[in-house]
């Protein structure tokens, strides 16, 4: 075996040009990469498949001259895209020996790239946590410290980049899954605008509309070839927003300047305090723009923390619960409770408790919210926003305590579900789980709901080189002009060129 020693330094467009110009093979990258994710898993646990041999026979199969990633090796997360043969686990073992049978357009678009799928990537249960601690995988450990979280729940995806393994990886974003792991893994994740990806031909959208699909990188121009890849509606999409081909990767050519950028320092859910690390990394990000010659100004939103994640959680729950609907049909049987997680089931139960009017009353609040929202921000090229309240979390102090399972496991089994029909009880219970379950990402899921593109950089770092990125959220159908933004920022900070101890 012939290693690429360079390997690591070199992003996704990079391999491909050097493969282009015949200065590396496909075979010695393929080789390299396949090298560094069975040692780097060992230590990180990122993967929960390994699908080496399926890279090398789709190695042989690359025209080089016409896919912008020929020949670089990236991972597909284990959830929101299939791949025919082999099986979506979703971090469940529910899910462990169930193939699919199809792959989706996004598989297919990340295929047609030239970029070769080596394995999967690991997710929190279905994608229900802010981090990556499946039961039945075990946590995915952060590159800069393995005591912390890659948060979630693209934690996998994240902590392969991080580890230089991979140079981009499958990412989705339903509250923060795409940003969160970005942020605690010194990553670029950028969730591009409702509409932009498809999820053909499994679903028309996923939870209401409020999940994305993208990648996780380290660079920019990455980031920018692989969305202008990925981009573009199927027929039946329920949200379609139109793409000009090549403006993504045209629109990093020159700096734009004199952006006014908002910079909004309030909390969003009462409970909730950014810790001084992650103060300081907003205050760096604003100083950053107004030294490249950006306006920012602070700007305070005004919208209903608690009374959103009530409704965001109504509508997930609901989701949930027709997800396992749609599983039980795929599986061929209904889940056994030793297979599913306490958490889990529970939103699976609540789903089956609230109503109608309840699902109703939630997408019309969520919808209000969104463009009372959008309108606040219209007058800004960007707004800056948290993503993480601290540095990376310390593993098992995200998620339900003992205590909460308990209690979880109560409920269900008295079945004391019809007390969320009761407006006032359900809404005490919610509103107190708001701050408890979001008090590492508070503000993400407002950008699922509105449905803006925001993209989170890792332009700040602890004196204890734990990396917090920072979201950046722009207006409907921006991602261009985001994207030059951080261009600008990376080339001011060069961020690319940070490594972890590995």
């Amino acid at each position: 075996m012939t290693i690429f020693k360079e390997y690591q330094n070199y992003d996704g467009i990079g391999i491909a040009q050097l493969i282009k110009s015949k200065e590396v093979s496909i075979k010695d990258v393929l080789e390299t990469a396949i090298d560094s994710l069975k040692k780097n898993n060992i230590k990180y646990n990122f993967l929960t498949t390994e699908l080496y041999d399926y890279a090398n026979e789709a190695s042989k199969k690359i025209d080089t001259e016409n896919s912008p990633f020929a020949g670089v090796p990236m991972l597909l997360k284990d959830m929101d895209s299939s791949l025919a043969g082999y099986p979506m686990m979703q971090g469940s073992k529910y899910l462990k020996n169930t193939k699919q049978k199809f792959n989706n357009v996004l598989t297919d678009r990340f295929i047609s790239s030239g970029a070769l799928i080596c394995g999967k990537s690991a997710a929190p249960e279905y994608g229900l946590m802010i981090t990556t601690e499946p039961n039945e995988f075990g946590p995915t450990r952060n590159p800069w410290d393995t005591n912390r979280t890659t948060g979630g729940s693209s934690g996998g995806s994240a902590s392969a980049v991080a580890s230089r393994s991979v140079p981009i990886a499958h990412a989705s974003d339903g509250g923060g899954s795409i940003r969160i792991p970005a942020a605690c893994c010194g990553l670029v994740g950028l969730k591009p605008t409702r509409g932009r990806v498809s999820f053909a031909p499994s679903h028309g959208d996923k939870w209401a509309g409020f999940t994305h699909s993208g990648i996780v990188s380290r660079t920019i121009r990455d980031t920018a070839h692989m969305y202008d890849h990925i981009f573009g509606n199927e027929i039946g999409d329920p949200y379609k927003t139109d793409y000009i081909k090549g403006s993504l990767i045209s629109g990093l050519a020159t700096p734009q300047k004199n952006f006014k950028i908002g910079f909004v320092t309030k909390n969003f859910i009462e409970g909730t305090e950014l810790n001084d690390n992650a103060s300081k990394a907003m205050s760096f990000n604003a100083s950053a723009c107004e030294k490249l010659g950006h306006k920012v100004e602070e700007l305070n939103l005004n919208y209903d923390a608690i009374t959103l994640s009530r409704a965001f959680v109504i509508i997930l729950t609901s989701h949930v619960s027709q997800m396992f609907n749609e599983l039980k049909e795929t599986v061929g049987r209904s889940y056994k409770n030793s297979e599913v997680e306490v958490g889990s089931r529970l939103f699976d139960y609540l789903g089956k408790t609230f109503r109608g009017s309840d699902y109703t009353w939630a997408r019309y609040y969520t919808q209000k919210v969104a463009r009372d929202v959008e309108q606040q921000m219209n007058a800004y090229d960007a707004v800056i926003m948290p993503v993480i309240t601290s540095e990376p979390a310390k593993l098992g102090t995200i998620g339900p305590n003992k205590t909460d399972e308990l209690i979880n496991e109560i409920l269900m089994k008295l079945r004391l579900g019809w007390i969320f029909n009761i407006p006032s009880i359900r809404n005490k219970i919610l509103d107190g789980l708001a701050p408890k379950s979001l008090w590492f990402a508070p503000g993400c899921m407002l950008q699922n709901i509105t449905g803006q593109p925001a993209i989170s950089l890792p332009t700040y770092w602890t004196d204890n080189n734990l990396p917090i990125g920072v979201q950046f959220v722009g207006a409907y159908g921006s991602e261009a002009k985001l994207l030059n933004l951080g261009q600008q920022l990376e080339n001011e900070y060069r961020w690319h060129e940070k490594n972890p101890n590995i």
